[in-house]
Order: C-alpha cells, then sequence, then structure tokens
C-alpha cells in the first residue's frame, strides 16, 4: 500500500513538475516611444525567438509598454516592467537603459538591450568584454568609414556633410565623435548642427545653406522621430539628404540610406536572450557589435531626382537602387 501511494505521489510531482515547465517564460519589452525602427527591433527579437524555440503563446507570453518619448514616464514604463516580475526584459533606446540601472531594483530580472549605440560610453555595461551584473545586449555602433565611402560612390564630388545631433544624449555625443574621426580619414568635412528641441529642426536643417553638399543623419531620438520635417526643408533646398535609419515610406523624399538594420538588432538582442534564459549569466556574456553584414546601402532614383543629382553610372545596375 505504501507503495502504491509513494507512487501515485510521484505521479502528483512529476505532473506538477510538467505543468511548471510548461508555463511559459514572460518576457518584457519597454521602449522609449513607438517609432517603425524601434519596431523593428522588438518584431526581429520575437521572430528569432520563434526560431531558438520560443513558440508564442506556449513558450513565451509578451508585454510592451514605452514612454512615448516623454522622459517624465520613463520610471512609470519602468515600474510597470518591474512588477510583472519577467524571465527577461527588452530595453530599447540608451535613455531607457540608463534609467534601468537605477530604475529597475530587482537585479534578479536579467535585461537585454536593443537601439543602443554605445553601451559602455552610456554606463550600461563596464566594457566590451563584458555584460553588467544584469544586462547585456546588441549595439548598433555605426560604421562610418563604410558610410563615408557610400557618400562617395553615390557623390563622387562630394567634400561636405551637415548632421543634426542632440548635443545632451550620449548616443548622439558617441555618434560625432565616430564620424568626424571617420570623415578626417575619408577628406570630408562634417558640420555638426545642435538641436535639442524637434521645434528647431526646420531652421536647423536651413543652416546648412551653401555649407555643405549633403546632409546624413546619424542614430539620434530626436532627429529620427522627427525624418519628415528634416526631409521636407531638406528637399525644398535642393539638398540631398542621407539616413542612417531606412524608411521606406521616405525612399522618395531621401536621397538614400546606408543604414544598420534595427531588425537585425533584434535578431542579435534575442540570441543573447536565449544564451540568458538558458541559464548563462548577463556579466558573462559580451555585447554584440555590429559587422558589416548589419548594414544595408540603398540610393533613392526619386530621391536624387528630386533634388537634381544623376545616378552615378557605376550604380547603373546596382541593387542600391529603389526605383
Amino acid at each position: 500500500m505504501k507503495l502504491k501511494s509513494f507512487g501515485l505521489a510521484s505521479l502528483f510531482a512529476l505532473a506538477a513538475l510538467g505543468a511548471a515547465q510548461a508555463e511559459p517564460k514572460r518576457i518584457a519589452i519597454a521602449s522609449f516611444g513607438e517609432h517603425p525602427a524601434l519596431n523593428e527591433v522588438a518584431e526581429g527579437f520575437k521572430e528569432r525567438m520563434g526560431e531558438l524555440g520560443y513558440v508564442e503563446g506556449k513558450d513565451a507570453t509578451y508585454s510592451f509598454v514605452h514612454a512615448n518619448f516623454d522622459r517624465t514616464l520613463v520610471p512609470q514604463v519602468l515600474q510597470k516592467v518591474e512588477a510583472e516580475k519577467p524571465a527577461l526584459a527588452l530595453l530599447l533606446t540608451t535613455g531607457l537603459n540608463q534609467a534601468a540601472v537605477r530604475g529597475i531594483t530587482d537585479k534578479s530580472i536579467p535585461i537585454v538591450f536593443g537601439a543602443v549605440v554605445d553601451p559602455v560610453v552610456a554606463g550600461i555595461v563596464p566594457d566590451w568584454q563584458h555584460g553588467s551584473e544584469f544586462s547585456t545586449g546588441a549595439s548598433m555602433m555605426p560604421d562610418f568609414d563604410a558610410t563615408f565611402a557610400y557618400l562617395k560612390t553615390v557623390m563622387p564630388e562630394i567634400k561636405s556633410v551637415g548632421t543634426l545631433f542632440n548635443p545632451g544624449e550620449d548616443n548622439d555625443a558617441t555618434n560625432m565623435e565616430l564620424i568626424e574621426k571617420a570623415a578626417e580619414k575619408a577628406g570630408i568635412k562634417v558640420v555638426g548642427v545642435p538641436v535639442e528641441n524637434a521645434a528647431d529642426l526646420p531652421q536647423r536643417v536651413q543652416s546648412f545653406a551653401g555649407q555643405v553638399d549633403a546632409i546624413f543623419l546619424i542614430q539620434s531620438n530626436i532627429v529620427q522621430t522627427s525624418v519628415p520635417v528634416v526631409a521636407q526643408v531638406a528637399q525644398r533646398m535642393k539638398m540631398p539628404l542621407f539616413n542612417s535609419v531606412f524608411a521606406p515610406d521616405l525612399a522618395d523624399q531621401l536621397a538614400g540610406f546606408h543604414a544598420i538594420s534595427y531588425r537585425k538588432n533584434g535578431v542579435h538582442a534575442a540570441d543573447l536572450a536565449d544564451r540568458i534564459l538558458k541559464g548563462e549569466k548577463p556579466a558573462d556574456i559580451a555585447p554584440y557589435v555590429p559587422t558589416e553584414a548589419d548594414f544595408d546601402s540603398y540610393v533613392s532614383v526619386k530621391g536624387m531626382e528630386a533634388v537634381g543629382l544623376p545616378i552615378p553610372a557605376a550604380l547603373a545596375d546596382s541593387p542600391w537602387l529603389l526605383k
């Protein structure tokens, strides 16, 4: 009788264990705001997680919250993430991840970052070889050497490039430092114009008139959320505008893109999340650094025509062309 009781109890225990193992992983996704590029990171992340065996609804469930690009709402967003007690959180943008360093007090919640340019300068991780105690992720470090090679191919006579940046953002500071170093190697002059308020963008764009041959937009939150405004002003000025973020809906208004893939950034973040969920510690996982395969080049035929520029003969049959 005791043996039967033991056997029955074991079966119940195994059934309970199986039920516990079948519980889907709760993954919280939070962003500074909703933007097509940032949404691409989240979509790439979820798609890759599915490929890795985390079937949505069965092996993983997702929640999503954002701060509507309002810094005052960031603490509320982080509190919501922490209250969910997720198995893992995906946080998008530098500012949100910086705030999470102190804003999420439960350090048992592992964090994977995405849409962050330089997590070391931002103080999110200690160095490029390690994550922090609770955070690691996929960076979006630009390759401006490749960008200037691209610009020289599209505009062989280019001598100067203008860009807009927010002096209060760590991402922007890193971008400006890197673009100036790459420009010096390429023999191209960079004119950086600071902008702290989106309402000032039209005036700041106009300041490039007669100063530069083209504008290239870095990965700046304040700029990337207002690209249509920048594009309208640039097109009126007959100034070719290039972007570091691919926006197909604006292809006719921009001359082209040398863009890091936000979707691939999400894919790389998912690969790191999988390692954490399987037991690795964030501190033992180095942040991902983009390679050449993470960037895409495009040239808009209509966008070039709109500012009176021809497509170089060398690009006549190029896969870069958007017609």
